[in-house]
C-alpha cells in the first residue's frame, strides 16, 4: 500500500512546530491558579512540618497521630487546591501537582528538608517554641517555591514542565537520611 499523502517539507515541519510551541505559550500564560492557593498550601505545609517534627520526637500513639494528622491535612488541601484547578481552567497541570505540591521543585525540597530538620531538631532538643517558628517559615518558604515555579512555567513552559531536577532531589533524599540516621545515633 502506497501512502498517497506528500512528505512534509523541513519549512511545513519548523512552520507547524513553532505554531504549537505558540500555542502551549498561550495556553500557559491563560491558566490561572484558585483563590488561597499559595496561603493554603503554606499553611497546609506548615501544619505538616509541625506535626511531623513533634511525631518524630514523641513516638508514642499521641505523637504518632499528630503525624498523620498533619499528613492528612496537607493530602485534603492539595487534593481540594487540585480539584479547583481542574474547575477553574479544564485541564490538568502535572508540573503543579509535582513541581509545587509534592515540592519536586529543586528550592521547594531544600526549603522543606531545612525547615523539617530544624523543627525536629527543636522539638527533639526541648526548644519546643522554636518548632512552629521553623514550620511557618517552611510553609512560607514552600509557598514562595511554589510560586516562582509557577511564574517561571507561565513565561516557558516548555522549559519548566519537564520533570524534576534529579540531582537537587538526590541531595534532599540524602540530606533526609542522613538527618534521620543522627535522630536514631542520638536517640
Amino acid at each position: 500500500m502506497a501512502s498517497s499523502e506528500r512528505p512534509i517539507a523541513p519549512s511545513e515541519a519548523q512552520a507547524a512546530i513553532a505554531d504549537a510551541e505558540s500555542a502551549r505559550t498561550r495556553l500557559a500564560s491563560s491558566l490561572r491558579l484558585p483563590s488561597y492557593f499559595y496561603s493554603s498550601i503554606g499553611a497546609a505545609i506548615a501544619v505538616q512540618i509541625g506535626t511531623g517534627a513533634t511525631g518524630v520526637a514523641d513516638q508514642e500513639t499521641g505523637g504518632m497521630l499528630m503525624l498523620a494528622g498533619g499528613a492528612l491535612v496537607f493530602v485534603l488541601v492539595a487534593a481540594v487546591q487540585l480539584a479547583r484547578f481542574r474547575r477553574i481552567n479544564g485541564a490538568w497541570l502535572g508540573g503543579l501537582a509535582s513541581q509545587v505540591l509534592l515540592g519536586t521543585a529543586g528550592l521547594a525540597s531544600i526549603t522543606y528538608v531545612a525547615a523539617f530538620a530544624l523543627a525536629t531538631w527543636a522539638a527533639l532538643a526541648g526548644a519546643g517554641w522554636l518548632t512552629p517558628i521553623a514550620a511557618v517559615a517552611g510553609g512560607a518558604a514552600y509557598a514562595w517555591a511554589g510560586r516562582r515555579w509557577w511564574h517561571s512555567y507561565q513565561g516557558a513552559p516548555a522549559e519548566h514542565s519537564r520533570g524534576e531536577q534529579t540531582v537537587v532531589l538526590v541531595a534532599a533524599a540524602v540530606l533526609a537520611l542522613v538527618f534521620l540516621a543522627a535522630l536514631v545515633a542520638l536517640r
